[in-house]
């Protein structure tokens, strides 16, 4: 389970001020370690923009694209560990090499001031991986 926790939701309301109106998609996180952590799990915190700007302590790079293992997970963050492990045990399954980092995209979830409905929150999980 990747917990989204204040401190995370602080850095995406942050982040969403200043760099606002070049917003192009759902807010995103970034996982880097190769092992799941419930906590000091290697993450950044990032949104898709419309083009590269030049904001002052924001840092603009593109992506690698290619192609991913991704679940559709329903429901409220603390259950995300049960579509982490269906995904895990499948990439094992078939040998899929990870290229990290793991994506998490937040299609629908807590808004900026209502935190909505958690049993209708969606979130991508992305495993990039190498062919």
């Amino acid at each position: 389970m990747r917990k989204l926790s204040r401190e995370r939701s602080v850095v995406f309301l942050t982040l969403g001020r200043k760099v606002g109106r070049h917003i192009a998609g759902p807010a995103i996180n970034l996982y880097y370690d190769e092992e799941y952590k419930e906590e000091d799990a290697g993450f950044e915190s990032c949104f898709p923009i419309k083009r590269a700007v030049d904001i002052e302590g924001i840092s603009v790079r593109e992506l690698t694209g290619g192609r991913c293992l991704s679940c559709l997970h329903h429901g409220p963050y603390e259950t995300l560990s049960e579509s982490y492990g269906l995904i895990f045990d499948h990439s094992k399954s078939i040998g899929m090499k990870i290229n990290y980092p793991i994506r998490e995209i937040y299609i629908k979830g807590p808004g900026m001031i209502f935190r909505g409905n958690p049993k209708k929150y969606i979130t991508e999980i992305q495993f990039p991986f190498e062919d």
